[in-house]
Order: structure tokens, then sequence, then C-alpha cells
């Protein structure tokens, strides 16, 4: 199960897809995946709208190897929402770690079907 740090690291990447902030979102991922034009890309003309607040509560979460005893890591898959399909559009992939107690780091990996 996700801990709530790391479904927070999610609203805040959503929200950022969602108002197009694709700079600021490059800058919390250290663009280690994709720059903020590839995110532009990848959601251009979708019309992507917030979640319910309840699609934040049924993230799943699988562990990943943990690099140290200190880390651990999370492969996230969270559906976007459009104007137009709701739930069915695209799929954003996350990989979320806690590098010290409560802090995040987040790496988008992709967002497509």
């Amino acid at each position: 199960m996700l801990p709530e740090e790391g479904v927070n690291a999610v609203r805040v990447v959503v929200a950022l897809l969602v108002r197009g902030d694709y700079e600021e979102l490059e800058t919390l991922t250290e663009g280690r995946r994709l720059s903020a034009s590839e995110m532009a890309a990848a959601v251009a003309g979708r019309g992507l709208i917030s979640p319910p607040e309840e699609a934040f509560g049924e993230i799943e979460a699988i562990d990943v190897r943990q690099v140290s005893a200190d880390e651990r890591a999370f492969r996230v898959e969270f559906p976007l929402w459009t104007a137009r399909e709701g739930r069915a559009g695209p799929v954003m992939r996350l990989t979320l770690t806690e590098v010290m107690d409560g802090v995040w780091t987040v790496e988008l990996d992709g967002i497509g079907p």
C-alpha cells in the first residue's frame, strides 16, 4: 500500500498535468524520463480534468526492490481523466522513491494508453 505522502505526490503530479504546467513538472521530476515538451505532446488535445478525490484512494502501487535500507520505492499506474472519456483517458506511470523519512522523489516514467 502506498503511504499517504506517496499519494500526495501523485496528487501533485496530476494537478500539474491538468494545469499544463509541464516545466514545473519537469523540474519536480528532474527531467529524468520525460521533458516538458514530451509531457505536453503526450497529453495534447486530451482535455485532462482533475479526477474525483476517491480516485486517489484507489491507487495501486507495486513495491520496487529497495536500493538501501533507508529507501523504499513504488511503481504506480494512475489513470488520467479527460472531459470526454472520464477515467478511460491515458495512464500515467510513476516511480515514487522515499529517500528519507517523508521525503519523496518522483519519476514520470510515461503517459499513454
